[in-house]
């Protein structure tokens, strides 16, 4: 498995994330992406993919303008929490 490294800045915040949300992808593929922290400038996330077997584990920063865009036009969605514990 192939993991990225964390490098969260130390004015972020963690209190309260830890969302979960489905990446809209291909067909036979779950692939979602996890909030870390938060700060003024944006969202560290992580996204897990699953690539024929094959998980991939990416830790990135996100705007919040390309975050909430995401969600409108519903390439996000957040899993309900009896589900995200189900993935965990």
């Amino acid at each position: 498995m192939l993991k990225a490294r964390t490098c969260l800045p130390e004015n972020s915040t963690t209190e309260g994330f830890m969302k979960n949300y489905y990446i809209r992808s291909n067909p036979g593929t779950i692939d979602y992406l996890s909030i870390l922290s938060e700060n003024d400038a944006g969202l560290y996330v992580r996204i897990y993919r699953d690539l024929d077997g094959y998980e991939k584990i990416i830790d990135e920063f996100m705007t919040k303008g390309l975050f909430e865009s995401c969600l409108r036009t519903g390439y996000l969605t957040e899993i309900e929490e009896n589900a995200a514990s189900a993935i965990a």
